[in-house]
């Protein structure tokens, strides 16, 4: 494992060595390190913090003449508050201040702790106890995320029968018949269009059709969806489910929480032991805080080589989760908010960061990795000059990537608009895992943001969003000069409606969208009206989109209303010619339509340059893991055709996707954390039908229960395909499919297992 991290961390010290380090401090974890120590190789700091203090403390006495670097040995360090910085624990231009781990060590900064002291009950649920008044919504065991526990479970979900009521929704009887609610327990998670909104119930009473219950809903949630920005919506045959109560904790991976009495109960999945593994419950929202000012800004410091972990945010626990689009959410003090500066003269409430900035310039972040986070990656706010994020990864979080800028059209001192910042050779999947509407990139009102070879895959919505107002009030001049270019968005849209691969709004005067690639657009309707690749949403002016590449998509490109005019789209190329255009004076040049199998050569150009610079390839390494298993309900599957998910005895978690359609087919884009050789496996409970994996060097073909025509070997319940080899990313590509001699066959999807067994 750690020739995985040497390669992840090399680019981070090739691009300082020639620099001249004036002074090193070294951190180590307890019991190698210690505060009371000086902080040298041999006697380190333990902490962080006590490291940041020394920088200061040396930098108060001594004028700088060069960098400070600060040396973090192998380990966890689990913190017990966030590491704040301010103005004063700045570097210099040119003589910048260097937090980084220590060549090809490992070094995680920890918002979690560990839960331990696990007791198996009777009924296949083993329980810990974190203490009274603890509360968290995410778990990890090793590297996967646990399931909050929920009803119908993962993959399964239920349609809003009726419209909401005076104070809530009658939903189905049945649903919560077996339930004992707490008071603002158990919540309603239900998607609306391209918002996903979770709501907690206060208490039920009848309703007038006595086949349903009515689930009145707490405040301030209520308000918020019925009065407030982007409130008031149609939620019948909405996509809701129910979640934490104890009586939902029946499919293996899923936990429950009371935080009354602070018993975690948890029941494992298929192999695994828990007191064995390593459970991380998060207890910390941010990891590192800069608090700049406009007056006294943070400034040139570098955070290279690091993994930020194991965040969690518990305000949807106390008030609700109610957003407008992006994660920008209705706030919880609506009195509070009032501000003339922001849009509907209310200022937004966010879902935190691990790394939160603001107001904060020249600031690098290079080679670091997100991950197991329960709110955001990265946030920018009140400004930020000259920042650069380049060669990380951002995987399984709960909220968005990387946020740069504010909702503040109109603010008092511009200084609150970004500024020439980089967002670079970044790998970021499976962002948005509890809150669907999170974009994986997303600027607001900025100036010149460098958006530029980024992979993005396996998400929920949006992939890069730019710009923000929708015209209400309209854009300040200072939103304009964006290059979006060179990304390359695969597996988006997965949950909601109504986004896009690149999405802006509003006046975004000297804006370029070139040479991108944008394919496989699989949102839960295919037959949806709004949305596309390329989405230029209302307002949109002043931006030229040209030689993109856009695959598998309902429309490569979306121009839905009059206001948006004055863009130039020109230069594109798709396997589809379906579009909307019903904009006002507009270039739309209608794209060069090609048959996927036989690609244009400027389009293979496109799609070659489209990627992560080979000198941040390693970025691509985003997690930790050997196993990559991908069950029936990931983001990491689109099935083709009627399936239904049905509950199995057996099942690897939570249940099997079945059918009987005569067109069903599946396919699987598994994100690998490296290169290499890996053993494919499916779960014994879904091992029927034809399976084509693409590898590098071709496609194998291999039947199951319909007589193999490789050698198939059955070992702890997984049933091997065989060993291929892939590259990390998106890489790999395996398609489930009936038989053709056995076309009434039920086809079986489970669980698939990437086990990485060499180079």
């Amino acid at each position: 494992m750690k020739n995985r991290w040497l390669s992840f961390l090399f680019i981070a010290f090739a691009a300082i060595a020639d620099a001249k380090v004036e002074q090193v401090f070294h951190v180590a974890p307890v019991p190698r390190g210690s505060d009371q120590s000086a902080g040298t190789e041999d006697a380190p700091f333990a902490t962080l913090d006590r490291a940041r203090l020394a920088v200061r403390e040396y930098r108060a006495a001594t004028p700088l003449r060069g960098e400070i670097v600060v040396e973090l040995g192998e380990g966890r360090y689990e913190l017990a508050s966030p590491v704040r910085f301010n103005a004063a624990d700045s570097g210099e231009p040119g003589k910048t201040i260097i937090y980084r781990a220590a060549p090809g060590k490992r070094v995680i900064l920890s918002g979690g702790r560990q839960v331990t002291g696990w007791r198996k009950e009777q009924n296949g649920i083993f329980t810990a106890d974190v203490g009274e008044g603890v509360d968290f919504r995410q778990l990890w065991i090793g590297s996967h995320r646990a399931v909050r526990a929920r009803t119908p479970n993962a993959g399964n979900s239920l349609k809003m029968p009726v419209e909401k009521r005076a104070n809530g929704f009658d939903l189905p009887r049945d649903v919560l018949k077996s339930v004992v609610l707490r008071p603002n327990e158990v919540e309603v998670a239900v998607t609306v269009a391209w918002m996903h909104k979770r709501l907690r119930i206060a208490r039920t009473e009848s309703a007038e059709d006595p086949a349903f219950v009515r689930a009145v809903i707490a405040e301030p949630e209520w308000d918020g969806v019925t009065k407030q920005p982007q409130g008031d919506r149609v939620y019948t045959g909405r996509t809701y489910w129910l979640e934490n109560a104890p009586e939902f904790l029946d499919a293996p991976g899923e936990f429950y929480l009371n935080r009354e009495t602070g018993i975690l109960g948890y029941r494992p999945r298929p192999g695994e032991v828990v007191e064995q593994s390593d459970v991380v419950r998060p207890e910390l929202e941010n990891l590192v805080i800069l608090e700049g000012t406009f007056d006294a800004p943070v400034h040139d410091l570098r955070f290279e080589g690091i993994s930020f972990a194991h965040t969690g945010w518990t305000r949807p626990n106390r008030s609700g989760f109610v957003d407008v689009q992006a994660n920008s959410l209705v706030p919880v003090d609506l009195t509070g908010a009032v501000d003339s500066q922001y849009r509907h003269n209310q200022r937004k409430d966010r879902v935190p960061a691990a790394f939160q900035a603001r107001t904060a310039d020249r600031i690098v972040i290079h080679g670091c990795h997100f991950y197991q986070l329960g709110g955001t990656g990265v946030m920018f706010t009140g400004g930020g000059d000259d920042n650069v994020l380049e060669g990380n990864s951002f995987y399984d979080l709960a909220g968005g990537g990387i946020e740069f800028g504010e909702d503040a059209a109109a603010p008092v001192n511009e200084r609150v608009f970004p500024r020439r910042n980089r967002i670079s050779d970044n790998f970021i999947a499976h962002i948005g895992e509890d809150y669907w509407g999170s974009a994986a990139i997303l600027g607001y009102y900025t100036d010149a943001t460098e958006i530029t070879r980024n992979e993005i895959a396996g998400i929920p919505y949006t992939a890069i969003s730019q710009g923000w107002g929708w015209g209400n009030p309209a854009a300040p001049a200072a939103s304009r000069n964006n290059r979006i270019t060179h990304n390359r968005v695969n597996n988006y849209m997965r949950r909601l409606d109504d986004g896009g691969g690149i999405y802006t709004t509003d006046r975004l005067l000297g804006t370029e969208i070139g040479f991108n690639v944008v394919e496989r657009m699989l949102t839960p309707d295919e037959q949806t009206k709004a949305g596309g690749a390329l989405y230029l949403d209302q307002f949109t002016e002043g931006v030229k989109v040209h030689h993109n590449l856009l695959t598998e998509t309902i429309r490569w490109l979306f121009i839905w209303n009059p206001n948006i005019r004055g863009n130039r789209v020109e230069k594109n190329y798709a396997d589809t010619a379906a579009l909307r255009n019903d904009g006002t004076d507009n270039v739309v040049e209608p794209a060069t339509v090609f048959d996927p199998r036989v690609k244009p050569e400027k389009a293979r150009e496109i799609e070659n340059a489209a990627r992560i610079s080979s000198a941040f390839a390693s970025a691509r390494e985003f997690a930790p893991a050997d196993d990559v298993i991908v069950d029936a309900a990931s983001l990491d599957i689109h099935r083709h055709g009627e399936w239904k998910m049905v509950d199995a005895s057996g099942s690897y978690a939570g249940g099997v996707a079945q059918s009987v359609s005569e067109s069903a087919s599946a396919r699987v884009w598994p994100l690998l954390p490296k290169d290499g050789l890996y053993e494919v496996s499916v779960w014994k409970g879904g091992a029927t039908g034809q399976f084509s994996v693409r590898h590098i060097g071709g496609e194998t073909t291999l039947e199951l229960n319909g007589g193999p025509k490789e050698t198939i070997t059955e070992s702890q319940g997984w049933v091997s395909l065989g060993q291929f080899r892939f590259e990390a990313g998106s890489g790999a590509e395996i398609t489930l499919s009936k038989s053709l001699d056995a076309p009434e066959q039920t086809l079986t999807l489970a669980a698939f297992r990437l086990h990485r067994v060499g180079n």
